[in-house]
């Protein structure tokens, strides 16, 4: 490890090495600072957001901290992101939440462009199950907006993060008269007014944000934040419509709604508007357009190329078109990171509709099967088949890295020895076993994992990898002493020592019950 390290990063790692070993910083901001974690016991990744430290010693700033954390962690639901731990030691004030493998909905829009409708709507009534369950609880968040909506990678999952300045069973009344919390473009009205707000008020924001995400720009922009707030509350917000002609009219007609001065004007509850939002997904929004124009084109081909074997005319030169067609749209799937998995659910979709279509019209029985003929193909082995040497010669699909799916003793044991071949050579020469200590705590820890143990045991010896990989590293940066490193040294081969006579022990046991 040679890139710097901060004193935060160093110091909350001390404090947590053996139940969190922290990988990289994330990012930061005025309120936190965010890392990416492992959790050792578990061997999951995690987040931890720490308070700055020089903010740690106001009390106004550490209690709003800590606010999130325990206004956050009531929350229970798969569209808001969990909070694991909350723990303030000193200066050093954190809490361990979910880690959301993705991207923001403001560097989404940023990356890549408004949203298309098909996935806004997703997201917007995913968001608004979010909201709907915090509203629920007496929760308003306040200050709802892109950056605080984040867009898991694998599954497109919106998840609902930052309650640092929601309002809990204060809901209905201001903090204080004219007191204004929130962030200026997505403000609602009254909450712009420092009047007392609601689940509406919350909507509102829901409704500038997606405004963002389907054009690209705010509903009101201006050269501060005073001029932006008079518009939210003296102008009426642009049409969605008219901004970007292709959105439906309907999803446009919702977000406009949304942004309606008056809050009773807009949706009252977030669960109406997820409602609405279900509503308009609708068919068209049951698959992504590429995977509906396979689906359509993998049915109208197999019914023709069955009629025309039927006729005894052979696949012929139209058949030989509709196949070539077929392998095009698989390969333009296959390499912007489809799977088989996800070709076979909008197969399964389309399915339900036409099963759906067939029983308002009273089909016969017999038709109903022939015309599934073609679903049974496509979603079984001879679709899988089709779609394996479709992608033949197709490169993987470049991702950005992930956390590493690797152990987290493996990880820091690596770590550790990449920092100790940076050492000069003396030192080296001094710590000569340092090598042969860390191999003997991962296997430990490994043999401890492969029998359930992961208490206090494991704790020990992931910490002791720790507390070496961290020696390193600050006498890399200058920050520590040979003598460190030998105390640190000394204690990593007691608890190896340790580890060992536990497996061993615990081997004897097994070999007796045997």
């Amino acid at each position: 490890m040679t890139a710097p390290i901060s004193a935060e990063f160093l110091a909350l790692q001390e404090l947590l090495a053996g139940r969190y070993s922290i990988e990289r910083e994330l990012g930061r901001g005025g309120m936190g600072i965010v890392l990416l974690a492992r959790d050792v016991a578990l061997d999951r990744p995690v987040a931890i957001k720490l308070l700055p430290p020089h903010l740690a010693t106001h009390l106004d700033e550490r209690d709003r901290f800590l606010q999130e954390a325990r206004t956050a962690a009531g929350l229970a639901h798969p569209n808001i992101v969990p909070i694991h731990l909350v723990e303030a030691h000193g200066d050093l004030v954190f809490f361990v939440m979910g880690f959301v493998d993705g991207e923001t909905l403001r560097e989404r829009v940023e990356r890549a462009g408004p949203l298309p409708p098909r996935l806004a709507v997703k997201l917007l009534q995913e968001v608004a199950w979010a909201l709907g369950a915090a509203h629920q609880r007496g929760v308003i968040h306040r200050d709802v907006k892109p950056d605080n909506i984040m867009i898991e990678r694998a599954t497109e999952r919106a998840v609902v993060t930052d309650f640092g300045i929601a309002l809990g069973s204060r809901a209905g009344k201001a903090e204080s008269p004219g007191l204004v919390t929130g962030t200026a473009r997505y403000m609602s009205p009254e909450q712009a007014c420092g009047e007392p707000v609601d689940a509406r008020s919350d909507l509102y924001s829901l409704g500038a944000t997606f405004f963002y995400a389907l054009t690209g720009r705010a509903p009101f922009e201006a050269g501060n934040a005073p001029a932006i707030i008079t518009k939210h509350v003296y102008e009426i917000a642009p049409l969605v419509h008219a901004l970007r002609p292709e959105v439906p009219a309907k999803l446009g007609a919702v977000v406009d709604r949304l942004l309606r001065k008056a809050p009773p004007e807009r949706f009252q509850t977030a669960d109406d508007l997820a409602r609405v939002a279900g509503e308009l997904r609708g068919r068209d929004f049951r698959a992504p357009p590429l995977l509906r124009a396979f689906v359509r084109n993998a049915q109208v081909s197999t019914l023709v190329l069955l009629a025309s074997v039927l006729a005894g005319k052979g696949m012929g030169i139209i058949g030989a078109i509709l196949i070539f067609q077929l392998v095009a749209v698989a390969r333009r799937l296959l390499k912007d990171g489809y799977t088989f998995d996800d070709i076979r659910a909008a197969l399964l979709a389309e399915r339900q509709v036409q099963q759906e279509e067939a029983e308002v019209v009273k089909q016969r029985k017999w038709f109903r099967r022939l015309d599934s003929l073609w679903y049974r193909i496509w979603a079984g082995r001879a679709g899988r088949s089709f779609f394996w040497l479709a992608g033949w010669g197709l490169k993987a699909t470049a991702r950005a890295a992930l956390p590493s799916i690797e152990r987290t003793e493996l990880v820091l044991g690596r770590s550790a020895l990449s920092a100790y071949q940076a050492l000069p050579d003396a030192e080296r020469r001094q710590a000569r076993d340092l090598p042969a200590v860390i191999e003997r705590l991962e296997t430990g820890a490994e043999a401890l994992r492969a029998r359930g143990d992961t208490g206090e045991s494991l704790t020990e010896a992931v910490a002791a990898l720790e507390h070496l990989r961290l020696a390193l590293v600050k006498r890399q940066s200058g920050m520590g002493s040979p003598s460190d490193l030998t105390l640190v040294l000394e204690r990593a081969r007691a608890i190896g020592d340790h580890v060992d006579r536990r497996i061993a022990a615990a081997a004897e046991v097994q070999a007796l019950l045997e």
